[in-house]
């Protein structure tokens, strides 16, 4: 059983109090041993006095001298035997008596030492043997078991000590909140995590404080509603009832979220661990918000606006919604915006856009950017198409006027595309899908309009993903080819090259014009590979001609989008083994519309490698002069509509009349398309155009046919046979 620090120091001092009441016994036993050695003398000398008196008295002597005499020898003899036995007594008593009691004091005083310092807790103390059966002995032993124990009690004692302080250490430095009850729903520890996340004060975050009042001081309730304190103590009991684990979030007054997991205890109380989750809690939103926000326009994205229409398709098959339309918006002209002045003032765009569809958008409508210059806005309560009709005339008016942006002045257009539900679909997908076909509709019909969908529609958008497939397959199976058609000196009539024609012969759908797929490859990015094919067949084969012939390539304005285009261009000169010099790049002036120094720089870049460009179709577009001169063009193409006209339209004369001499003047060719008549042939030539490219000379044919078109060629320049080098050319092909 261990001793307590009092019980120590009491048996130490009853060790001393013996050891100081021996000596006292000792002490005292001397004292009457003297005491009755000087009584014993006195008493022998009062014997021996007596006895000299009665011998001195004769009336005695007379009868008794010799018995006196016998009397008086016997009292000395006495007293020297008294006093002698006194000093023996003193001599033997004391040293005797002290040696014991020094033994026994010893002893007692080694046994008192070892409890005083067990009682200050000194635990390099080693009892002294004493293996004597005495009861000091036995006192003995019996300390030095008690002072094992009380070693082993306070080692113990100082571990459990130390582990606490790791504890305190280890509780104190968590980030959660720490608390633990016990079956009497009162606190038996909590860290200071826990203290702070409450505010608690000091008298309840001591050991015995009641959860009932834990609870009043964290929901600050007052006794109005302690019926919510209550409340939750049941709460506490119902699962200390069924000792199952058990995490919930509580909101403290301050707004703080807080999830709590409770631990049951086998003896009935629980663990409880708190945890701050507020900045959890609001990271998770913003992620939320962000994976359905636009972060430039603060828009839904277009993951926001899908999940929004779920909400919308749910409560109108439920009734609960009327029927409202999707509005797919495409910006006009934006990428123009982008182009020229660079992606910031572009993105502020976007932004003056988004504020404008805030403004026409009401309470209930949803708008959202679904990325790049593409918008949506989604109208509630449309009872009629008219109403959705009236807000698409609006959006289109109102993003069409002017914006200013960073003290630029910016003006754009915008289509719209229109699908009501539910006449128009019931799913998002369908919605979204259709409202694309209506704005593609709008688009096709000159950008800056409205267009509601219909039935047709889809049939058309089934269409042309069927040709988007069937073009796809036709690149990858090598079912385009390359046709060629003659380029004609109006000097002396010979070929000076042959334009590069591409041509689809699809099983089912037959002859596809360029005009139909070209586009569609440039939407869906494969004009490059079309792009290509068309360099290295054009390449391969007029490698073979006659070595005054050139070649014409038309290029794609999305081409020039690869900034790898001019190593291309000259990895297949060198790999089909043709000259730069007989190759012409023929641009349309769509190339130069944004005046970008990067097209001007691969535009020169391509006329160093010896290649001539050629501006296609000049007088369609802007025909500005100032493509002319950003850039030395070695021919101009006059576009097949001018030439056409030429016969009875004054104007197209002195249009073609006019840009010959434009030419010219700057040491440019033109070549005037479309020839298909003499009376064409000798307008042209009048004009003062260098060359003429159309069907008078010869259609476009397949690389097989132009020797037979070379041999007539040749033939009308001679005005009959051909020159034995020039058929020997020729033959050759």
């Amino acid at each position: 059983m261990r001793l307590s620090y009092l019980s120590l120091q009491r048996l130490s001092v009853w060790s001393s109090t013996l050891m100081a009441r021996v000596y006292v016994l000792l002490g005292l036993t001397l004292l009457a041993v003297l005491a009755l050695a000087i009584v014993s003398v006195r008493l022998a000398r009062l014997a021996v006095g007596t006895a000299q008196d009665l011998a001195r008295d004769e009336t005695v002597v007379d009868g008794h001298a010799e018995e006196l005499q016998r009397l008086l020898a016997q009292a000395d003899l006495l007293q020297m035997w008294i006093v002698g036995l006194a000093v023996v007594a003193v001599l033997l008593v004391g040293p005797v008596g002290m040696l014991v009691t020094r033994r026994a004091t010893g002893r007692l005083r080694a046994i008192a030492r070892s409890m005083f310092r067990l009682a200050r807790n000194d635990l390099t103390v080693q009892a002294e043997p004493d293996t004597q059966a005495d009861e000091i002995g036995a006192m003995a032993r019996a300390v030095a078991a008690v002072t094992d124990n009380e070693r082993s009690l306070l080692e113990g004692r100082r571990k459990l000590e130390q582990l606490n302080d790791c504890l305190d250490v280890a509780l104190n430095n968590m980030r959660r909140g720490l608390s633990m009850f016990g079956a009497d729903e009162r606190l038996l520890l909590c860290n200071d995590v826990y203290r702070r996340m409450y505010s608690l004060p000091p008298h309840l975050t001591k050991p015995g404080a009641r959860l009932i009042d834990l609870i009043r001081h964290r929901m600050q309730a007052t006794a109005a509603d302690d019926s919510a304190v209550h409340e939750r103590v049941t709460s506490y009991r119902a699962f200390i009832a069924t000792m199952t684990p058990r995490n919930h979030t509580l909101t403290t007054p301050d707004g703080r979220i807080i999830d709590v997991s409770l631990q049951p205890l086998a003896s009935g109380g629980w663990v409880a661990v708190h945890q701050d989750i507020t900045r959890q809690r609001e990271d998770e939103q913003r992620i939320h918000r962000l994976a359905r926000q636009d972060t430039l326009t603060e828009l839904d994205n277009r993951r926001g606006l899908h999940e929004a229409l779920d909400v919308r398709c749910a409560a109108l098959a439920d009734g609960r919604s009327a029927p409202f339309a999707v509005h797919a918006i495409d910006l006009d002209k934006f990428k123009d915006v982008n182009d020229t002045y660079g992606h910031q003032m572009g993105d502020g765009l976007l932004e003056a856009v988004a504020q404008r569809l805030r403004q026409l958008a009401r309470t209930d409508d949803i708008v959202a950017r679904l990325g790049g210059d593409e918008f949506a806005v989604v109208q509630s309560d449309v009872g009629f198409d008219k109403h959705a009709v009236k807000l698409a005339e609006r959006l289109v008016a109102k993003l069409s006027e002017p914006y200013l942006v960073k003290g630029q002045t910016l003006t754009i257009g915008a289509s719209v595309g229109i699908a009501i539900a539910p006449q128009h679909g019931v799913k998002p997908d369908d919605l979204l899908r259709h409202a694309d076909m209506a704005l593609y509709r709008a688009k096709s019909d000159g950008r800056g309009t409205y267009h509601l969908f219909d039935a047709s529609l889809a049939e058309r958008h089934t269409s042309r993903k069927a040709f988007e497939r069937d073009l796809t397959e036709a690149i990858a199976r090598n079912q385009l080819s390359m046709h060629y058609q003659p380029i004609i000196s109006l000097t002396d009539l010979t070929v000076l090259g042959c334009e590069a024609l591409m041509r689809w012969q699809h099983p089912t759908r037959g002859y596809v014009s360029p005009a139909e797929f070209i586009p569609v490859a440039e939407e869906l990015g494969l004009i490059h590979a079309l792009g290509r094919f068309a360099l290295e067949t054009a390449a391969r084969d007029a490698v073979r001609w006659p070595e005054a012939m050139t070649v014409s390539v038309n290029l794609s304005p999305t081409q020039f989008a690869d900034p790898d285009l001019v190593a291309t261009i000259a990895g297949i000169l060198a790999a089909e083994g043709l000259a730069g010099e007989r190759l012409v790049l023929e641009v349309t002036e769509t190339v130069l519309l944004d005046d970008d120094s990067e097209t001007l720089a691969v535009l020169h870049r391509l006329h160093a490698l010896g290649i001539s460009i050629a501006l296609d179709d000049f007088g369609t577009g802007y025909s500005s002069l100032r493509y002319l001169r950003s850039f030395p063009f070695n021919t101009l193409k006059i576009d097949r509509s001018f030439v056409r006209d030429l016969p009875s339209h004054r104007g197209s004369a002195a249009i073609v009349g006019a840009v010959a001499g434009l030419a010219h003047s700057l040491d440019m060719a033109t070549v005037a398309e479309g020839v298909e008549t003499e009376e064409h042939l000798a307008l042209v030539k009048a004009a003062g155009c260098t060359a003429v490219q159309g069907y008078l000379f010869s259609r476009p044919v397949p690389v097989s046919e132009l020797p037979a078109v070379f041999a007539a060629c040749a033939r009308r320049a001679m005005g009959g046979a051909m020159p034995a080098m020039r058929i020997t050319a020729v033959s050759q092909v």
